[in-house]
Formats: C-alpha cells, structure tokens, sequence
C-alpha cells in the first residue's frame, strides 16, 4: 500500500477527532488490527498536536484468547507509553451475549471515561455493513438502520468512529504496513453469534452475486439517515406541542397519525433522556399508549427509568426507594437540606410566607406519610392527599413534597412544582 493511501487515512483521523471538539481522547482498544492501528494513529497524532490520549481494553473473560488479547493491548501501549485502563469482567448471560457485552463495555468505559474525554472507537466500513444486516434481520426502523455515526453521542459521552468510511481490508493493509502486531478474536470464528454468521455466512455470498455491493450498502445506509434526518425535523416541529416537562401527553400524540406514533414515542425518550429504545420495549409502551388504563400502569427500561401513565400522560421516572426520614427541625435563619432536597430561605421568600413562618419557628420538616391534613379555610382540613390529586400530581411526586409542620399542624407543602399553604399563613 502507498504512502498516500497511508496519508489520506491519518488525515481523517486528525479531521474526526477535531470535529469532537475535545482534545482529550480514550481509545478503545481490543488487541486487533483495527483499535490498535488507530492507536498508533492518535498517538503520533497526539505528538503533533496538542492531545491527551489514554486507552482502556475491556476483557471479559470470554473468548479462549481472552488473556492475549489483553497482553497484546498491554504491549501496544507501552510501546507507544499511553496510559492503559484494564477491566476485567466476568458475565454468565445466555441470551442476547452479543447485545449483553457491548451494553457491559460500554458501561465500563464510560465509569473510567472523565469530563472533558471523547471516547475514540475503532470501528469501520465493514463493521457497517454488519450493522446495517444485524439491525435489519431485528426489525429496526430506518432510525436503526442509519447505523453507526462518525461522530454520536450515548449517554451524555461524546463517540468518536475516525476509520468508519474506510474497509477492513484498507485498515489491515495500513496495519500491516505500519508493522503493526495484532491479535484475532477466537470468538470471531463462532457462527452461532448473528455478526458473526452475517459477516461469514451472508454478506461473502451477497457479494459473489452483486459486484457493487459496498457502494450499495454506502448509498442504502446514507438514504436511511436522510429518512431518519426528515422522521426527526418533523417530531422536532411538533415535540412542543405533545410535551412539556418531559411530559408526552397520550391524546394529543393519538390525534397525529398512527404511523407517526412509535416515531416520535422514539424520538420523545431520546430527546427526553438520550435513550434509545429497543423493539421490546417501545411494543410495550405502545400497548400501554393504546390501553385506556391510566392506574400507574409502567413500562421498567434496560436503564432502570420507568416509563409511567398517569392522567393520560407519560412519564419518565426514576425508581428510588422512598426516604423515610426522621423528623427534621429548622430554625429558618438559613437554607437547608432535608434528604435529597432543598429549602431556602429566598425560596420562601418569594411565595410571601417567610415572615409568618419565622413567627411559627422553630419549623418540623417530614415527609409525607399519606394522612396529612391542611387547613384551607378557617372550618375545615382537607387530607392532603385528595389536595394532591385535585392538582393531578402523581405518587412518585408526591414522595417528593417536604411538609412543614408547626406544634402539628401542616404549614406549607412543598413540591419542585406545586407549593400549597395553609390558611393560617395567609
């Protein structure tokens, strides 16, 4: 291979790592030809500009080679003196493996991974393809489909694929003339994996009978991106109009399209939370959006969020077990923190009840036990509890209020959106 062909490659690379717009980088390395040719790559990279490089290998114990795999890493980075991160896991998963150990990796990556790190990934053209067929043979929407993005984000990280455009045989070649030392994945071998029996088994015999195949798979993944590019713009001109606060209100979306509903339920989580749902999950919250059932009935995510309906409205909640905190007294002469949350005293303040409440002081602050009652008028109390449902706030809301008592008696509740105060403030 020429030393142009070398050239052209080294000086995507360098264009891709700038269009993160970062200038720390984690590479992750593997052992083969791939993440360590791009190894070398950011490093020379790295003594011609100003970059900061560390790699991490991520071993889980799974392949027969597993061990040299990870010396292979070893040596590549002291050769090139870059930091290396070594995790070393174990999984005893007998379904979806593959989609089990690339969901495992990431999330070790991403506890080593620091602020201001893009993660550098060595992925190529070929790795693509199998995507594309991997995704296909799934049932993917042509969102899924689009594949993989030179540069993307998940999970708030910013990812970078440099070699993305290039083939396999195009980075073996760069490898092997680099004199670059690699090692093969055993398991690469084992056709009971989907990639591998897509790599192995389909796309050799696609290509045998279609001597353009890559530059069809080029054009047939660039048109699913321009189809997920218009599927987006438009959810984007009408997310206002169906959400607010995270809020996906079921009537308004049932009053689009039916087509457009699994879409834009899509587009809401990833938007909402840079989640992207699987096929399993997004048939279950479609079931629940179709259902009259408005009980709290909710959907629990691979993430642990729960997608809840309540109102005819979706939410996405975190599950967390409920403090039940003791009793907490404040004297009101400064802010203060009562579990998770926080009062202060401009807080206060601004709702015009300060005053009476310093009167009041020392105040009991509690959580909300389900029996509270509150005087709205100069007679009666109302429970809490029909007050919360009158202002259709939900349970896990609910558990968030802090109430502020007085010698027993319910003051003030206190929510991220509601505030209700008794009568004996005003």
């Amino acid at each position: 291979m020429d030393n142009l062909n070398l050239i052209k490659v080294k000086n995507k690379v360098y264009q891709s790592l700038e269009n993160t717009g970062y200038n720390n980088f984690l590479l992750a390395i593997s052992g083969g030809p791939d993440s360590l040719f791009l190894l070398k790559m950011v490093h020379e990279l790295s003594n011609e500009h100003d970059y900061s490089i560390r790699a991490i290998h991520v071993n889980h114990n799974f392949s027969p080679n597993s061990g040299d795999m990870e010396n292979y890493c070893v040596n590549a980075c002291k050769e090139h003196d870059v930091e290396l991160v070594i995790k070393n896991l174990n999984s005893n998963t007998k379904s979806n493996i593959e989609d089990h150990l690339r969901d495992q990796r990431y999330r070790e990556i991403f506890t080593v991974m620091n602020d201001n790190e893009a993660l550098v990934l060595g992925h190529h053209f070929d790795d693509q393809i199998e995507t594309f067929f991997y995704r296909l043979f799934r049932g993917s929407s042509p969102i899924g489909l689009s594949c993989m993005k030179e540069i993307s984000v998940r999970e708030s990280r910013k990812i970078c694929r440099p070699l993305l455009s290039f083939s396999k045989k195009i980075i073996e070649k760069c490898a092997e003339e680099e004199r670059i030392k690699f090692i093969h994945d055993l398991t690469n071998n084992d056709i009971s994996f989907d990639r591998n029996y897509i790599r192995k088994n389909i796309i050799p015999t696609v290509k045998k009978r279609w001597t353009g195949f890559s530059k069809v798979m080029e054009h047939n993944i660039m048109l699913q991106n321009s189809y997920k590019n218009i599927a987006n713009d438009y959810c984007k001109a009408i997310f206002d109009h169906i959400v607010t606060n995270k809020q996906a209100d079921i009537n308004v979306l049932k009053s689009y399209p039916k087509y457009l509903h699994s879409i834009f339920l899509r587009y809401f989580m990833s938007q909402s939370i840079n989640y992207e749902l699987s096929k399993n999950e997004l048939s279950s919250i479609l079931k629940l959006f179709y259902s009259d059932n408005n009980n709290y009935p909710k959907i629990i995510l691979k993430n642990n969020l729960s997608i809840i309906r309540y109102n005819n409205f979706f939410y996405i909640v975190e599950d967390k077990i409920k403090n039940n905190l003791s009793e907490q007294l404040w004297d009101l002469k400064d802010d203060i923190f009562f579990g998770d949350f926080s009062l202060t005293i401009k807080e206060l303040k601004d709702k015009g009840i300060y005053d009476c409440l310093c009167k009041k002081a020392p105040i009991t602050l509690r959580n909300v036990k389900g029996k509270e009652r509150m005087m709205l008028n100069k007679h009666n109390h109302q429970e809490l509890k029909k007050i919360f449902q009158s202002k259709s706030i939900p349970l896990w809301e609910r558990q968030r209020f802090i109430l502020l008592f007085s010698k027993n008696e319910l003051l003030v509740a206190c929510g991220s959106e509601h505030t209700f105060i008794s009568t004996e403030l005003r």
